[in-house]
């Protein structure tokens, strides 16, 4: 009773923080879970390849790089139901965030307090933009590439490793982070001097080479250097609250700033030099957060804000000062004596509790987004009902007054009424156009 007394609780803990994670990722896109949408690029790429070339516009990228996972996603969907693309769409994005969440909390993760990771996450001070929306699950499953990086050196069976190799395949080929992250694998794979740990950063370095090659054309070509200093100090003091004070670097953003290099400098110092294992994840979180703000600044020139403009590019920087935080949370106290082990644990988990509250505190409208309905089912009869083409409307920001609009051809329209499973087995695309012919205004 007293031996699995601590891995029940643990498990108690972990359960309790998805069920969570699931309340409050629904909270904030609530409008998601109530009128489901099709968005950006999805509508405008996504959703008219999967039509005209089937499976094998997985390979195709979309503003210069690979996001298979969130093609996956529009291939399934429109399999099972074009018609009800947006719902289907929207349960299969929930699933999968849910299981990456699953993923990283699992045993495979050697990480503490992995459980309230998830729950973290959800509360992290940034804007939900990659909450619910099909397009952007490939930021989700990015994350993945934890899971070859924090791999428990127990996780030797079969399963494990095979999880290992999805988790990198899917991670390496949904977005273009993968390549700032290779040399975090490089330690690993140094460190354990594993020969499995070779073979995956064989394949995550074959696959960042695929993203490379399509990635590099989306640099920005007016990157100004000069300001690059700004970029930790905002980074952070943003991650702290978002507040006029903390919206652009101030002396405690700097300090703090200081404070992470210098004790990720030690902790790199240690894993490297003195191979001492018990710094390894703070050092991978180190090396992830300096990676992930250099990719937002070379792909945005750091023109952007958590809440106001590209707060998606918070999403992975943010993730990883918490994982820093959590890493160095869980260093034995003997191995950091130098450093006052229960003073810098205590900011830790200080610093943690502030991001994950203040800014909502201060201004709860934040952490929830909405959108106006936008009728995908409405715009298909617009569509095929039109004798030539029709300008598609597909949401941009949520704002009904200010949507993309893409040319579907009536072909194409007809083909997604006619797609998938539900059309094919029980009709419903012709119970649904006679329904809506009759009485267009309480068909949805």
């Amino acid at each position: 009773m007293t031996v699995n007394s601590k891995p029940a609780r643990w498990q108690q803990i972990r359960l309790i923080n998805l069920a969570l994670f699931t309340v409050l990722y629904l909270l904030r896109r609530p409008a998601d879970a109530l009128y489901p949408s099709v968005w950006n690029e999805d509508g405008v790429f996504n959703i008219p390849q999967a039509i005209e070339h089937g499976w094998s516009s997985l390979l195709i990228p979309v503003n210069g790089y690979l996001i298979i996972p969130s093609k996956i996603i529009t291939l399934s969907s429109l399999s099972i139901s074009g018609l009800f693309y947006p719902e289907i769409a929207y349960v299969l994005t929930m699933t999968i965030t849910i299981l990456v969440m699953v993923i990283l909390t699992s045993s495979l993760i050697e990480l503490p307090k992995k459980e309230y990771l998830p729950i973290i996450i959800a509360l992290l001070p940034y804007d939900p933009e990659v909450f619910s929306t099909p397009l952007y699950i490939f930021w989700w499953t990015s994350l993945l590439l934890l899971v070859p990086l924090l791999a428990s050196s127990k996780a030797k069976s079969k399963t494990s490793k095979f999880m290992i190799i999805v988790s990198t395949t899917l991670g390496c080929l949904g977005s273009p982070i993968s390549i700032v992250l290779i040399p975090t694998m490089i330690i690993k794979a140094y460190i354990t001097r594993a020969r499995f740990n070779y073979v995956i950063l064989g394949l995550w370095s074959a696959l960042s080479a695929i993203q490379m090659y399509f990635s590099l054309s989306q640099v920005s070509e007016k990157i100004d250097s000069s300001k690059f200093y700004m970029a930790l100090p905002q980074l952070i003091g943003t991650y702290i609250t978002y507040n006029n004070f903390f919206s652009s670097p101030n002396f405690i953003s700097y300090i703090l700033s200081l404070a992470f290099l210098l004790i990720g400098s030690f902790a790199l110092y240690n894993t490297l030099r003195l191979k001492k294992s018990d710094f390894f994840n703070t050092s991978i979180a180190f090396l992830a957060v300096l990676s992930t703000i250099l990719a937002s600044w070379l792909r945005t020139n750091l023109e952007i804000h958590p809440f106001l403009a590209g707060p998606r590019y918070f999403f992975f920087p943010y993730i990883f000062i918490s994982i820093f935080l959590i890493a160095i949370y869980g260093i034995p106290s003997q191995s950091i004596a130098r450093l006052k082990p229960s003073f810098l644990k205590g900011l830790c988990f200080l610093i943690l509790i502030i991001s994950c509250t203040t800014t909502w505190i201060q201004n709860p409208s934040l952490f929830y987004r909405t959108h106006h309905p936008l009728n995908w089912r409405e715009e298909l009869y617009n569509c095929i009902s039109s004798p030539d083409s029709y300008d598609l409307t597909i949401h941009f920001d949520g704002n009904i007054s200010q949507p993309w609009r893409h040319k579907y051809s009536r072909e194409t329209c007809v083909k997604i009424t006619q797609r998938g499973l539900f059309a094919q087995w029980y009709e419903l695309d012709k119970t649904w156009l006679q329904e809506f012919k009759s009485n267009p205004e309480t068909h949805p």
